[in-house]
């Protein structure tokens, strides 16, 4: 049986994303689709149009899943890139965390935590992707070093300042 959920029905008008058991929103369609094309949103992602009510996965949501080519990379550029991982898992993530960056593109472990990855997905997609699969106390870094975006996960508020004072800031005067 096919338990579809119609995207235009009145009821659908808020919807709600359940992550590790707990609801977050509520979004409009338009949010939900961009979390699609973002990666954010995958099709077994439990979504509900209630913040109570009856979990489906994303892709029983009638017409959600085609904002997303099916296959197609959902990013800026259609070009490769190579990506970076670095990750340190506590949890035991490892299984899902590697499937999921398994299929993101060809992968290759440079040292125990750190991966270069082809792709043609972006920073942020691989890191929604990823991010989905990890557990509270899990981290990681995203360095795409051919489009030079960076992204990660987990790394707490302190770091989040840090990495954009010297991602995005000038270079230090040389001295000679």
């Amino acid at each position: 049986m096919n338990h579809a959920v119609p995207m235009a029905s009145p009821a659908a008008r808020q919807w709600w994303v359940q992550v590790r058991g707990k609801a977050y929103g509520p979004y409009s369609m338009t949010q939900l689709s961009a979390f699609v094309t973002e990666g954010r949103v995958r099709p077994a992602t439990q979504v509900s149009n209630a913040p109570d009510g009856a979990w489906v996965e994303a892709r029983k949501v009638i017409g959600l899943m085609n904002h997303a080519c099916p296959g197609a990379p959902a990013n800026d550029s259609a070009e490769a890139a190579n990506v970076f991982v670095h990750v340190e898992i506590f949890s035991g993530s490892w299984m899902s965390f590697m499937a999921a960056l398994e299929s993101m593109g060809h992968v290759c472990e440079l040292s125990p935590g750190l991966y270069l990855v082809r792709t043609r997905f972006s920073a942020g997609v691989i890191r929604n992707t990823l991010s989905q699969t990890l557990e509270r106390g899990d981290r990681f870094v995203v360095v795409d070093a051919s489009r030079d975006r960076l992204a990660w996960f987990n790394l707490g508020p302190e770091i989040d300042v840090r990495i954009s004072k010297v991602w995005n800031g000038p270079l230090r005067a040389e001295t000679r």
